[in-house]
């Protein structure tokens, strides 16, 4: 029997589950499509494709970085939150390395993340504050309308490559996807090894050496969140077993929210040293106080992937509709441990407090490194 043949519907929603890239990352795009429906999908990517056309856009739009262009600005507007921005822009690594000076123009709380990143020349929450003469292209996150709106404003004769082009599904490996899109845009092939570096999550504001580990050790535990399911509550029972095998300092990090868990975790482990920075520093100060810890505790959300710029190791805590492949650095060290139910709460805090020691007790038994 032959199979009959796609129709037009069909052929669009497959387009927007298909990676732009010639071998794809991990990710949920049969369940992304089957959720979503065929007909939604393809309308999605059937409405991308019309504005493309009436915006003037598409002829400019290009499947290479030639190899005479230095000069990029990157137009990041769909993805504002920390951990996607941080997965996203991960590459821009791989784009310093070919010589290409790359300016961000991205929305106001990513624009103060990467202010001063070593990758990256100007970064800008104001688009009008660029000048398009200063570039030879453009880098936008996708084909769509809210992607391109900026630069076809500010710089629209530019030429521009899209990083995700008609592709929709949420969940994929933001970085590795990046990384090779970037590498075959480039025309370039990398190694495993090379992969790993140019797709790791990175934050790099100080030029200076990294932060020496906090001596003896502490065991980071990032609190609060955002997605009820996504937040961990039983953090106090974490610290109190931990307290239990004989760990004695503690750093508790996150933002307001994590106030009250903080104050729980406090109670719990007595007259522990604990090191309370929740709501009273900035991500970059989070960012260093992680660098110094000796293992990191957080569920799936931000902070896992500020966590995720160090070289400390993780336990990291997910619910079942997200697998860690999706969210996790090639090279991550540490662990992950995933719900067996779309909340992180139904992760026994004694199998975190155990998957904590496993961890603290591999790393005593590595020679230290140059953090």
């Amino acid at each position: 029997m032959t199979a009959r043949p796609a129709s037009a519907l069909e052929a669009l929603a497959r387009c927007g589950v298909t990676q732009p890239i010639t071998v794809p990352v991990p990710a949920d795009d049969a369940f992304f499509l089957s959720s979503k429906g065929t007909l939604r999908v393809a309308l999605r990517v059937l409405k991308r494709r019309l504005e493309l056309a009436a915006n003037g856009q598409a002829a400019l739009g290009v499947d290479r970085i030639e190899p005479a262009w230095r000069r990029a600005v990157w137009f990041h507007a769909e993805a504002p939150q920390i951990g996607d921005a941080l997965m996203d822009l991960a590459p821009r690594s791989l784009l310093a390395a070919r010589g290409i000076t790359l300016d961000l123009v991205a929305p106001k709380a990513t624009a103060a993340l990467f202010a001063g990143d070593r990758w990256l020349g100007r970064v800008h929450s104001d688009a009008s504050e660029i000048d398009a003469a200063d570039y030879d292209f453009a880098i936008v996150d996708s084909n769509s309308g809210k992607a391109l709106a900026a630069k076809r404003r500010y710089a629209p004769r530019l030429p521009w490559v899209s990083v995700r082009a008609d592709y929709l599904a949420y969940d994929y490996q933001r970085a590795l996807l990046a990384t090779r899109r970037f590498a075959e845009l480039l025309h370039v092939r990398l190694d495993a090894a090379a992969e790993r570096v140019h797709s790791r999550q990175k934050l790099a504001v100080d030029r200076t050496v990294p932060p020496p580990r906090d001596k003896p050790p502490r065991v980071g535990l990032a609190l609060g969140g955002v997605r009820a399911e996504r937040t961990y509550r039983a953090w106090a029972a974490v610290a109190s077993a931990l307290a239990g095998k004989g760990v004695a300092r503690f750093a508790l990090l996150g933002s307001d929210n994590g106030a009250e868990a903080a104050r729980r975790v406090k109670q719990a482990v007595g007259k522990a040293d604990v090191l309370d920075l929740v709501g009273r520093t900035d991500l970059h100060g989070t960012q260093q106080a992680m660098a110094r810890c000796a293992l990191v505790a957080c569920a799936d959300g931000g902070l896992l992937h500020l966590a995720c710029t160090t070289t400390t190791p993780l336990v990291a805590l997910f619910d079942s509709s997200v697998d860690p492949a999706w969210r996790l650095p090639l090279d991550v060290a540490g662990t992950a441990l995933r719900a067996t139910v779309r909340d992180v709460n139904a992760i026994d805090a004694a199998e975190i407090a155990s998957r904590a020691l496993a961890v603290l007790a591999l790393r005593s038994a590595v020679p230290p490194g140059p953090c």
